[in-house]
């Protein structure tokens, strides 16, 4: 018996030597187990639920990875959700590795950080990666690597399609749910699909487009050995083919966000100790190393300043990077030939100036105190230069690949009409005695989402129709494709309890109690554990209840502005049970508690303080020490000079920012109306600041005002919006016949016929790429204003066997005056491209102007935010 145990025992141990490690560098490996067990120490308070899962059933792949999961991820993970879920994560990347051919030609370390991580960016996580595991595997169990990644393109296609939204990011499978996303939401759901079946991928980015108010994102592959690009959900024929090519050889930045300790040597951006962010630029555009030398008031190298590297966008100085110098006080950034306003800080102090990268190799910034004696500045803002697109296909059967477009937006769509349609909806909303066209609204708006909204009806009217719309109201567009019903009758049911006992003004109850959204965190069902656990506090009074409210965080919850470097919040269970937060998910926890014991509280809209509501006035509260304990404010009247034709617009044209530690932040006016129609003074902090305006031209240069003032306590002052002349010097950039014959309903008519008011507007579209898609939205906000116009708006769409999907999906809404028509045998567009020199460099959506004669006043392609303005602009001249 002896000798049996002891053959059994050496059989185990053999078994444990025997099998694969996960992480094979001993070093990498120690270094990954001090990190777990930091870690284990840090989330003790959900231990269970996190780490149980680490047992003698798992392999030694399995444990070192699932360690490597845990010692990189971020507080929110750690925070929402269990072993379970990350087993699951872990089991499913090995079992993809070990089904495909290329899971055997795939490095070590490209697994371990572009394969296994289960977290794309800032989206909300679930069990995608099984779910398109068994819906791919066999449909590319016999391809190469690079077919194989095609292919996933061409279904994610299939089940995706482009639309704007708000930046929350939804988990890929409420994007499938709906079939939309946007970019940030189509990227996360192409990665994802990648890594399900063990392709190495990742998210890149450009923070901001140099040329154009937006950004975006797409993917990248490893294949052959090296970092591919394609569009997300945009499939191609080939890699390295994409709409956005133009525009990325004209950026300032890209980026991709590595998790966990990445060893490849790549120029860093933004390091923490689970992540690294690395800079992919020269991949895309010609580069330049620019350095910052930030020195003292007795020119000597300041260490630890920071430095933000601004580009202008949405009227405003978007820090691409934001840098720390080294001790000899230098700081670079790696970027493109463009325009850049550097702002270096340390404490109170800072100095800033506009930059060429072109004329700069090291620029030198000596920190002074504030000065309020600096009133304006003009800052020509030039973007790189336009540069000309190869396509990259070798030889490839464009006719497949355009029938396999077509065939996967005739899946997609037809799924899509499958959706719950009105009569139905009033159907069903009768019985519970609902207003039809409520629950219309709002059904029809949670699109793939349909029947949990209805779920949500059939258990919420059996509690009370009272606010069961009023919730709806609160929630966003987004979050009523994506939350499940039982989410929302636990705000509703919770709610009603504490109305019940309360005496509340309906609309304060609807807006600062019932309300589930507080930022942009993730809804989850927090309120019934949050009021079981904090009930006692809603017998005291409010003032009291807070002041329980507020002591219990301080003493409870640690500050860790470190390691939820994905920058998406923890949920509010999340907080209470991890006891370990950062300030943004802290001050989200605040407002969710309050609310779910009956206080109404909100974060301060511009400011983003948490507050709660006493006797009809909003409190402060600061969980860090304060000069004073409530703020002091003055107040800003904003006009407009009376001499630009354009309506200013926050975000668009302008933007304010508040001094705070050295450096200016933009104030989230975006919902304020008071900004939009300037006829009632702001209320604002008392402070300095800064107001920016920018007019943008046609080939994406901005010419700026950055005017700087002060508010004071209980003072009102008066800022003039002034927008730069931007207008293109007046030119004539070719000529077309006007006699070239288009078609409308079938019908043949010359170009002359449809040139009113002495101009038409000419556009080639295409069909589900986002340009076109954002141009057709500026189209339709702009709609009024280019009906008072009344010329024509000619759309001619580039695949025309996709015209008539085109405008189911994208007439409504646009302006009166456009048609769509058909350029016989691209006659027209070829003249257009003849007399324009486009053969070599042209992208969509493209727009031209043409008055009479037929010259080619204004011409605008390719990707930028702001075409519908600039359109409208130069007709109404």
């Amino acid at each position: 018996m002896k000798r049996l145990v002891f053959i059994i025992f050496l059989l185990s141990v053999s078994y444990i030597y025997c099998q694969k490690h996960f992480l094979t560098d001993a070093k990498y490996r120690a270094k990954v187990e001090r990190k777990f067990e930091a870690r284990k120490a840090e989330a003790k308070s959900r231990a269970d639920k996190l780490f149980k899962v680490i047992n003698s059933s798992l392999t030694v792949e399995e444990t070192e990875a699932l360690k490597f999961l845990y010692a990189y991820m971020p507080l929110c993970d750690l925070a929402d959700y269990d072993g379970d879920f990350f087993l699951k994560q872990v089991r499913y990347a090995l079992k993809a590795r070990d089904t495909f051919s290329w899971g055997k030609i795939i490095p070590e370390t490209v697994f371990r950080h572009f394969v296994l991580p289960y977290r794309v960016n800032n989206e909300n996580l679930d069990t995608a990666r099984i779910f398109f595991f068994n819906e791919l595997k066999d449909r590319i169990k016999n391809l190469s690597l690079k077919e194989a990644a095609l292919e996933v393109n061409y279904w994610c296609l299939e089940r995706v399609t482009y639309r704007g939204a708000d930046d929350r990011t939804s988990a890929p499978l409420a994007t499938l749910r709906t079939a939309l996303g946007r970019c940030g939401e189509e990227s996360t759901f192409t990665v994802t699909a990648m890594r399900a079946v063990g392709i190495p991928a990742r998210q890149v980015y450009t923070p901001r487009w140099a040329h154009s108010d937006d950004n975006h994102a797409w993917v990248e592959i490893w294949v052959d050995g090296k970092w591919q690009y394609m569009g997300a959900c945009e499939p191609e024929p080939d890699l390295n083919i994409g709409w956005f090519t133009g525009p990325s050889k004209r950026a300032m930045l890209i980026h991709t966000k590595v998790f966990g300790d990445y060893p490849e040597k790549a120029e860093i951006v933004n390091k923490g100790e689970n992540y690294s962010e690395i800079n992919v630029l020269p991949n895309y555009a010609d580069t330049k190393k620019i350095y910052i030398k930030v020195l003292d008031s007795n020119s000597k190298p300041v260490e630890g300043a920071r430095v933000d590297f601004g580009l202008y966008n949405y009227a405003e100085f978007y820090p691409l990077a934001s840098k720390l110098t080294t001790k000899d006080g230098l700081a670079y950034l790696t970027t493109g030939y463009g325009t850049l306003v550097i702002w270096a800080s340390r404490n109170s102090e800072y100095a800033y100036k506009k930059i060429t990268v072109a004329d700069t190799d090291t620029l030198k910034l000596k920190l002074v105190k504030y000065d309020s004696k600096i009133k304006t500045l003009e800052y020509d803002l030039i973007p790189p230069v336009e540069k000309p697109v190869t396509n990259s296909a070798a030889q490839v059967d464009r006719q497949k690949h355009n029938d396999k477009v077509k065939a996967a937006n005739d899946v997609r769509e037809k799924y899509r009409a499958s959706f719950i349609d009105s009569n139905s909806v009033f159907n069903f909303a009768d019985p519970y005695k609902l207003s039809r066209e409520l629950a219309w609204k709002y059904i029809r708006l949670s699109e793939g989402n349909y029947r949990e909204i209805m779920r949500y009806y059939e258990s919420a009217c059996t509690e009370s129709h009272s606010y069961v719309h009023g919730l709806l109201s609160q929630i966003s567009e987004k979050d009523l494709r994506d939350t499940k019903a039982s989410i929302l009758f636990d705000h509703l049911y919770t709610a009603l309890i504490l109305q019940r006992s309360r005496n509340v003004d309906k609309d304060i109850f609807i807006n600062y109690i019932l309300n589930p959204r507080i930022r942009n965190e993730n809804l989850i069902a927090y309120r019934d554990t949050l009021f079981s656990a904090f009930k006692p506090l809603t017998s005291l009074n409010q003032k009291d209840a807070v002041a329980r409210v507020t002591e219990w965080i301080k003493k409870n919850i640690k500050i860790n502005e470190k390691e939820n470097y994905y920058n998406l919040p923890l949920s509010p269970v999340g907080v209470y049970e991890l006891k370990v937060s950062n300030k943004e998910s802290r001050d989200i926890f605040f407002v969710a508690l309050c609310r779910s014991i009956g206080i109404p509280s909100r974060l301060e809209p511009k400011y983003k303080t948490p507050q709660y509501l006493l006797d009809n006035q909003w409190y402060n509260v600061y969980f860090e020490k304060q000069t004073q304990v409530q703020p002091e404010y003055g107040y800003l009247v904003l006009k407009g000079d009376g001499k630009s034709k354009i309506d200013p617009k926050y975000y668009t044209h302008f933007t304010i920012g508040k001094l705070e530690n050295g450096a200016f932040k933009t104030i989230d006016f975006d919902t304020e109306p008071l900004l939009s129609s300037f006829k009632e003074p702001v209320k604002l902090e008392a402070g300095h600041y800064r107001l920016i305006t920018g007019n943008r031209r046609s080939d994406g240069a901005v010419f700026s005002n950055v005017t700087f003032f002060d508010i004071q306590n209980g003072k009102t002052i008066e800022e003039v919006i002034s927008l730069r002349d931007a207008d293109n010097a007046n030119q004539v950039l070719g000529k077309i016949d006007t006699g070239t014959k288009i078609e409308k309903n079938n019908i043949s008519s010359d170009l002359l016929k449809y040139i009113k008011r002495d101009l038409v507007i000419l556009g080639w579209v295409e069909p589900s790429k986002e340009p076109t898609r954002h141009s057709i939205v500026e189209l339709k906000e702009l709609n009024k204003r280019f009906e008072e116009w009344g010329g024509s708006i000619l759309l001619f769409v580039t695949k025309e066997n996709e015209t008539d999907l085109f405008i189911k999906n994208n007439g409504e809404g646009l302006p009166a005056n456009v048609s769509f028509v058909k350029d016989p045998k691209g006659a027209l567009l070829n003249s257009v491209i003849d007399q324009l020199a486009l053969k070599n460099n042209l992208s969509y959506p493209l727009f031209v102007i043409i008055n009479k004669k037929g010259e080619i006043v204004f011409t605008s392609q390719g990707y930028k935010i702001g075409t519908g303005e600039l359109l409208l602009k130069n007709v109404l001249k």
